[in-house]
Parts: C-alpha cells; sequence; structure tokens
C-alpha cells in the first residue's frame, strides 16, 4: 500500500480537539524576524516565535540566503478562534491569510490547534505564507504558479521534534484525500494554468501535486537539472518555449515517473538538533489602548469599503476616548479619519498624537498624506511646504518606516522637475523594507522606467506579472511589462507611467 494510501487510511478517524484556554492578556513577542500579537500565555507565545525563527532559519540555511537585511519584522495576530479569521477575510472558507499594509507585511490566525487531521492548522497556513514572503523578498522571479504554490506546501509542514531539531518535505496530510481519490493532477494542466476557479477538490489535487513535484525536483537527482534549466530560461523570457523539450519522454514520461514516485515511501530530510539561530525573544504586554484596537486596526488595514468607514470610524474614535494618553490610539484614529476622507479631524487628532509623542513617525505620516493631496489641489506654496516638513519629520522618528521613504518620492513626483538623487533612495530603501507590498514595487518599477531602465523595470514587475491569483493588478503587470519590453529593445512604444 502507498504512502499516500496509508496515510488516508490510518488517520481518516482522527481528529485534535482544540484545548479550552482562559482569556488572558494580550501579549507581543518580539524576535528578529516577527513580531507576535497573542493573547496566550507567556510560555505558548515563546514556543511559537521560537518555532517561527527556526523556520526562518530553515529556509535561509536550505536557500543559502545569508543577507543580514531582513527587511521590516512580519506582524502575526494570533485571534481566539476561527469565526473572526473569516470575518477580517470575508471570506468563510478561508481560516488564515497574509497580506501588507503600508507599513508592513502581516498574517492573521486562529490560535490553538486544527480541528482534524485532513484540516489545515494555523502554523501550516502561516509557514506557506510566509514562504511565499520569503521568496517575494529574496528570489522575485517569474516562476510558473505551481512552483510557487509547490514550494510554499513544501515548506508547510515543517516538525519540530523534542529533541530541537527540524523536518521537513514531510507530505501535507491536507493534500492527501484529493491525490489518492482524484489522483494527480495532469501535468500539461498544472504547467498551464495557475489557481483561477479551483474548486476545493480540484484545489487539493493542484497544490498537492505541485508539493509533489518540488518534493520530487527535490529528491531526485536525474531530474533536478532539467527543472532548473526550465526554470532558468522561463525566468530569462525565453520565447516559445517547448515544455516536452526540457524533460526526458516529455509531459507524459515526467507524469509516468511522478504517478510510480508517489507510491514509494517519501523521504523527508532532517537539521540536527540545536542547528537553529533563534536570537532574543522579547515578550511584553501589549498597552491596554492598542490591545482595545486590535480588531479595529486589523479591519483598517484590511481596506473598508466606503460604507464600513463611518461605524469603523466612530468605534476607534469610542476607545480612543476612553484612552486619552494614548498617542497610538490618537495616531490610529487619523488614519482611519483621513481614509474616510474627514480630514480636518484627521490633522487634529494627529496633532494631539504629536502632542503626547513628539517622535511619532506614523501620526506625521498621516499629515504628509492629507497636506500632499491639498497641496496638488490648491497649488500653494504653503500645503507644499507642510507636506514636506511632515515627511521629513516622519523619517527622522522612523528612518525604518517606508511610508515617509515613499513619501518623499512621490513629493517630488507631484512637484514635477528633475527627481533628486536622495528621493530615489528613498524609494529603494521603501521597497527594500518590504517588497512584498505592490504599491512600493510598482512606484519603483515607474521610477526605473522613469530613468529609462526599461529591462530593470520588467523584471522588477515579474513577481506581479506572473502571480498564481489573477487579479487586475496582475493583468496591469503584463501590459505593463510587455511595454517595457519592448521599449528596452528599441521598438519606440513608449511606456506610460
Amino acid at each position: 500500500m502507498g504512502t499516500f494510501l496509508r496515510l488516508l487510511v490510518l488517520l481518516a478517524a482522527l481528529t485534535v480537539l482544540s484545548p479550552g484556554s482562559a482569556r488572558a492578556e494580550w501579549l507581543q513577542a518580539r524576535s528578529g524576524h516577527f513580531t507576535i500579537y497573542s493573547e496566550d500565555n507567556e510560555k505558548k507565545l515563546r514556543d511559537f516565535a521560537e518555532k517561527l525563527e527556526k523556520f526562518d532559519f530553515l529556509l535561509r540555511h536550505v536557500t543559502g540566503v545569508d543577507d543580514p537585511e531582513a527587511g521590516s519584522p512580519v506582524h502575526v495576530y494570533l485571534l481566539a478562534n476561527e469565526a473572526k479569521v473569516k470575518g477580517l477575510a470575508r471570506n468563510p472558507d478561508i481560516g488564515g491569510f497574509y497580506t501588507t499594509s503600508d507599513r508592513f507585511a502581516y498574517a492573521v490566525l486562529a490560535r490553538g490547534e486544527k480541528d482534524g487531521a485532513f484540516d489545515f492548522g494555523a502554523q501550516e497556513i502561516l509557514f506557506h505564507e510566509y514562504t511565499h514572503h520569503f521568496m517575494l523578498h529574496h528570489f522575485p522571479a517569474a516562476y510558473p504558479a505551481w512552483y510557487v504554490e509547490g514550494f510554499a506546501e513544501f515548506f508547510s509542514t515543517v516538525k519540530f521534534p523534542r529533541d530541537g531539531s527540524i523536518e521537513f518535505g514531510h507530505i501535507p496530510v491536507a493534500r492527501v484525500p484529493g491525490l489518492v481519490l482524484g489522483s494527480i493532477y495532469p501535468l500539461k494542466e498544472l504547467f498551464a494554468r495557475d489557481t483561477e476557479g479551483l474548486k476545493r477538490a480540484d484545489g487539493d489535487r493542484y497544490y498537492g501535486t505541485a508539493w509533489l513535484l518540488v518534493h520530487y525536483f527535490q529528491y531526485r537527482d536525474s531530474r533536478r537539472e532539467e527543472f532548473v534549466h526550465y526554470l532558468n530560461d522561463l525566468a530569462k523570457g525565453v520565447p516559445d518555449m517547448q515544455l516536452d523539450s526540457y524533460f526526458a519522454g516529455g509531459l507524459a514520461g515526467m507524469e509516468r515517473d511522478l504517478r510510480a514516485y508517489m507510491r514509494q515511501r517519501l523521504t523527508m530530510s532532517r537539521l540536527a538538533p540545536n542547528v537553529a539561530t533563534v536570537g532574543e525573544i522579547a515578550i511584553t504586554p501589549v498597552e491596554p489602548a492598542r490591545a482595545a484596537l486590535v480588531g479595529d486596526e486589523l479591519r483598517l488595514m484590511g481596506h473598508p469599503r466606503t460604507d464600513e468607514f463611518p461605524a469603523l470610524v466612530a468605534s476607534i474614535r469610542q476607545t480612543a476616548a476612553k484612552f486619552p494618553s494614548s498617542a497610538y490610539a490618537m495616531a490610529l484614529l487619523a488614519e482611519a479619519e483621513r481614509q474616510a476622507e474627514q480630514a480636518d479631524a484627521a490633522l487634529a487628532d494627529a496633532d494631539r498624537a504629536i502632542a503626547i509623542d513628539p517622535g511619532l513617525s506614523r501620526a506625521f505620516g498621516t499629515k504628509a498624506q492629507i497636506w500632499l493631496e491639498r497641496a496638488q489641489e490648491s497649488g500653494k506654496e504653503e500645503d507644499w511646504l507642510a507636506a514636506r516638513g511632515a515627511i521629513l519629520k516622519a523619517n527622522r522618528a522612523d528612518m525604518e518606516d517606508p511610508v515617509p521613504l515613499a513619501l518623499f518620492y512621490r513629493y517630488h513626483a507631484m512637484r514635477g522637475g528633475p527627481m533628486p538623487e536622495v528621493a530615489y533612495d528613498g524609494l529603494y530603501k521603501a521597497y527594500g523594507l518590504l517588497p512584498q507590498n505592490p504599491d512600493y514595487r510598482l512606484a519603483l518599477v515607474h521610477a526605473l522606467a522613469a530613468k529609462g531602465d526599461y529591462a530593470a523595470a520588467s523584471r522588477l514587475l515579474d513577481p506581479l506579472a506572473y502571480s498564481p491569483h489573477a487579479s487586475e493588478g496582475r493583468d496591469m503587470a503584463l501590459q505593463l511589462k510587455a511595454q517595457f519590453d519592448a521599449a528596452a529593445k528599441g521598438k519606440g512604444i513608449s511606456a506610460a507611467p
């Protein structure tokens, strides 16, 4: 009996019940690559933070990344239950999600164990999404959709035995039913499509087969060179690639080999105990105002609809009134008011936040965005000066905040005239801190195109243009990429901003 079928038979009846826990205060864990918020007890939070740092170490170890520049830490919010996560995601089928704000990438998950052996746990979801985050930071390129998802699936099942070792390459049990009962996804279709429109059963087959292929190429030397050749040509944009020519026996031959591989006992890998470097983990209580506003801040970062803003602003304002000495609460209220087009109120509350904490970058950033909008409309020099002054103060308050860095470039772009080199430097740094944010990536793309470096602009678009998930942003990136490629070849096609 094959490994997958044995798993299906042995695990079908198993369930893992989520343990109940008393309500606790919000705690924050800070480590080298993560900032985690949770109401769990300190020991559980520290254990979780250590696992995340070990996971980051594993990715760096396996991929050979020794770059100390980690970018902005990923924020992880562990909520009390999945219902809250689904509400924030506006999707009843999502148990956790990852996205970016304008300051950091963040993930939202439910605490506790998964309900059953064939369900996805919070840890697996986070590891999958963080692998995407890591790939986009260190290896942005034109990867096929199946490889992006298969690579993330491969690392989603990492385990941490009690002896301190790290195991990876395990079978993603949640994909087993789709692979065993529905068989592997046909490779010609897998290579040709993205994840758009996949139903649950087909999705399990698609993701499961993508995982199986990555596992296959990881542990089968005979096929690895073929795969690397294929990926390199794809990244170079080699025209008219014939898939069958890259693999011995074509895709049909590789599919036969893959089916045989699935029936074997599959290999997994292990890092010896104490190899991973975790670093310091600092756990502190979350200030009461911030703890009370976790849900509202997540809703604000989730791009509320226009009709949702009145209730959201009112909720934040009500909570902020309970904490009149909290600069954080006032700054968050100012951001909400600005997005709700209540500019005067936003400026007033940003000033209140600054009066409490004169070094609060996000309050100055809110003021800068409002003054930029006003200056663009009025053209008045005093409005431009107010915007520039707020940007500089925001940057001085926190030089690792990407918002004022990007706003400084935007300020000069809006004013017109020659772009100072320091503005390019700021935009480069904003992108370097958070390359996962599509707005910063696109801003840098247009900056490179404006300097005439169309080839670099085109390459920078690759992760957006070849995203596994269909979107208007992907369509736009593909169109821009075609324009830049043509301009780089000297065909005279202008690259419109």
